[in-house]
């Protein structure tokens, strides 16, 4: 909700409807309940208009109380623990999320908080290409109105820019490797594959991170783990980069 009032302070909004708002091609929109859990959005919002891309304004909560804004596509490799439906990947915004995630990193220039991806790891279940931008992790952070706007005008700001388009496997929950080389390089990673996820899928969950990763011409394998996977990579004309 911070983060709303944020956005709502930005452009020239117009109410179209009650917690409905317009500006330009953007549409604003405001629900009672928990997100991750509020399956088929999308489609809910059709009666105004198709939307392209669907950003999800977000709060992350983690014991570590790391300090962060980060960005993630949405889905389940496995159990859906926290929303959405088991085994089931929205289509992921590469070039929009590696534009949002270059954005946060200029915007919080002197505000010390981490900018990261973070792996794919929850719902809600849509059918309309989807990312969270949250900042975390605790009470302090998500009222902290800096870091809401620095996510309210990168939100408003996000356009796609031409990248490689590549899938992560491997690592850690916050994606340090492919947050770097997303920062660095002209790549932009759709569906991410921690470590800890790596022993409960199959052949078949890397095939539809594939399928629900448009553009995908690279998987970055970062450890060991990954590269079971790399034959199944390379018969759908995927180049494997080991890191």
């Amino acid at each position: 909700m911070c983060i709303g009032k944020e956005l709502l302070s930005l452009g020239k909004w117009v109410k179209i409807e009650e917690d409905v708002y317009r500006a330009n091609n953007a549409m604003l929109f405001f629900i009672d309940d928990l997100h991750i859990y509020h399956d088929n959005v999308d489609r809910e919002i059709e009666k105004w208009g198709r939307a392209e891309t669907v950003v999800f304004a977000s709060r992350h909560s983690s014991k570590s109380g790391r300090r962060t804004l980060s960005v993630h596509p949405v889905g389940n490799f496995g159990e859906a623990k926290f929303g959405g439906k088991n085994r089931e990947l929205a289509p992921s915004s590469p070039l929009l999320m590696r534009n949002a995630l270059k954005l946060l990193k200029e915007k919080a220039e002197g505000i010390d908080y981490d900018v990261c991806y973070e792996v794919t790891h929850h719902g809600p279940y849509l059918s309309t290409p989807a990312f969270f931008i949250e900042t975390g992790s605790t009470e302090r952070e998500w009222n902290d109105r800096k870091a809401c706007r620095v996510i309210a005008e990168t939100i408003m700001e996000i356009k796609g820019e031409k990248c490689e388009v590549a899938l992560g496997i491997g690592g850690g929950h916050y994606a340090p490797r492919f947050t770097d080389i997303a920062l660095k390089r002209n790549v932009a990673f759709g569906h991410m594959i921690a470590d800890y996820r790596l022993d409960a899928i199959d052949g078949e969950m890397i095939i539809r991170a594939i399928d629900a990763t448009p553009g995908v011409k690279y998987a970055y394998l970062h450890g060991a783990k990954g590269l079971q996977y790399k034959s199944i990579f390379e018969s759908r004309g995927i180049e494997c980069v080991v890191k």
